[in-house]
């Protein structure tokens, strides 16, 4: 019983905590980092593999994903259902980049407005615009994305205040 114990426990661990990697470390150190993550888990060319141990990271667990897509469709789920779409190779390019960031913080809670643009390669025109709301708490030595809502541009139009000067 004991063993069963100390195996559930090594497993519950987070893989970053055995981990010495830099780069790992780095993405979640500052709020920079972890915004740069975010971005890079969820970007690649055709045959891609999403980033799924990397996302797991840099969520808190539990993160809660909203989303209002193009059509204003409402969708709310776990970070574990946002996984599910993305375990395949992508068949084609995504590539989504951040254009502008509003970052606002408090002790150990951080709010982040991230403006993005979906492109099918880092050269083509955006086919989509939107803005990442990203609430981040800082914890044990690093920071989590708590949660993250997603507004698609439709006909109500990014702000201003929200694109690059």
């Amino acid at each position: 019983m004991k063993k069963l114990i100390l195996l559930a426990t090594l497993l519950a661990i987070p893989s970053f905590v055995f981990s010495n990697d830099e780069e790992v470390n780095e993405d979640v150190s500052t709020i920079d980092g972890i915004i740069n993550a975010y971005y890079e888990v969820v970007s690649g060319p055709k045959g891609f593999v999403y980033d799924l141990e990397t996302d797991r990271l840099i969520h808190a667990p539990n993160a809660i994903i909203t989303r209002f897509n193009e059509n204003n469709d409402f969708q709310r789920h776990t970070l574990t259902e946002e996984h599910k779409p993305l375990l395949e190779p992508y068949t084609t390019s995504l590539y989504e980049i951040e254009v502008s960031r509003v970052s606002q913080q408090y002790g150990n809670i951080a709010h982040v407005w991230s403006t993005f643009a979906m492109m099918e390669t880092l050269e083509s025109e955006p086919f989509l615009r939107g803005i990442n709301s990203i609430s981040l708490y800082y914890k044990d030595g690093r920071w989590w994305i708590a949660s993250w809502e997603t507004q698609y541009e439709s006909d109500t139009k990014v702000p201003k205040k929200y694109l690059p000067n």
